[in-house]
C-alpha cells in the first residue's frame, strides 16, 4: 500500500517527455528570435526609415541573379497612392529603405503590398511554391528632422560598407539605389544605369538642399534621437 501511494505521488510530480522537448524547442526559440518588438507604429506623415529582415536558412540576398528580382520588384511596387519607395540598400539578409508615406495607415498598405510582392519573386526565384521570406514585422523610424534625414541617407547607401560588402572608393554599392542618387560628392564618377528608376523623387522633403553624401564615407552606429539604435533592436 505504501508503495503504491509512493508510486502516485511520483507519477503526478513526473514531467512528461513530450512537455520537456515542447518547452526546451520554446526556450531555443526565444533565443534564436529576430522579432522587431510589437509596439504601436509611429504616427508617420513623410519619410521614414523601413527595415526588413528575411527569414533564417534563406539564401543570401546579394548576389546577381537574386539582385535583378529584387530590383523588379522595387520597381514594379515603388509608388502606390500615399506611399512612394525613395532609396533602399541589400544586405546578406535584411534590406534598408527610405518610404515616404501620407500616414500611418498608407504606410502599413504601401508596405504590405511591397513586402508581399517581394516574397512572392523570391519564391518563384527560389522554387519555392509557398513559405515566408520575411522573419517578422518591419521597423520603421519617422524623418522629422534634416540632420538626421542626411545621416539615414548615409545609413542607408554605404550601409554596405559598414559591413564590409563593399569597398570601392569611386562607386556606390551595386546592390542599392545609390546609383541613382543625385547628391554624391563624386557624381562625374559614376555610371549611371540606363534603365529606369527602381525608386521615386521624393516629395516631402527637397533632396536637392540635403548636403552631399560621400561614396567612402562609413557610417557608424546608427543612433536615434530617442536613444535606439537599429543594431541594438534587430542585430544587424
Amino acid at each position: 500500500m505504501k508503495q503504491e501511494l509512493l508510486w502516485r505521488r511520483e507519477r503526478r510530480t513526473r514531467t512528461p517527455k513530450r512537455t520537456q522537448v515542447k518547452s526546451a524547442a520554446l526556450l531555443q526559440r526565444e533565443r534564436r528570435s529576430t522579432r522587431v518588438p510589437h509596439v504601436a507604429r509611429p504616427d508617420i506623415r513623410g519619410a521614414a526609415h523601413v527595415v526588413l529582415r528575411i527569414r533564417d536558412g534563406l539564401p543570401w540576398l546579394r548576389t546577381p541573379k537574386t539582385w535583378r528580382v529584387l530590383e523588379r520588384a522595387f520597381r514594379a511596387g515603388k509608388s502606390k497612392p500615399g506611399f512612394r519607395l525613395i532609396e533602399f540598400s541589400v544586405q546578406q539578409n535584411h534590406l534598408h529603405l527610405i518610404v515616404e508615406a501620407d500616414h500611418r495607415r498608407k504606410l502599413a498598405r504601401g508596405m504590405q503590398g511591397l513586402m508581399i510582392r517581394i516574397a512572392k519573386a523570391l519564391n518563384r526565384f527560389w522554387r519555392r511554391r509557398i513559405g515566408h521570406v520575411f522573419a517578422d514585422r518591419y521597423f520603421a523610424l519617422a524623418i522629422v528632422k534634416r540632420t538626421q534625414l542626411w545621416r539615414t541617407l548615409r545609413y542607408v547607401l554605404n550601409n554596405a560598407r559598414k559591413h564590409g560588402a563593399w569597398s570601392q572608393p569611386d562607386q556606390p554599392d551595386p546592390y542599392s539605389s545609390g546609383r541613382w542618387f543625385l547628391r554624391w560628392c563624386q557624381w562625374d564618377s559614376i555610371r549611371s544605369p540606363l534603365r529606369a528608376r527602381p525608386v521615386e523623387l521624393p516629395r516631402t522633403f527637397e533632396l536637392l538642399t540635403v548636403r552631399a553624401l560621400s561614396l567612402d564615407d562609413l557610417p557608424g552606429p546608427r543612433h536615434h534621437d530617442d536613444g535606439e539604435t537599429l543594431a541594438s533592436i534587430l542585430a544587424l
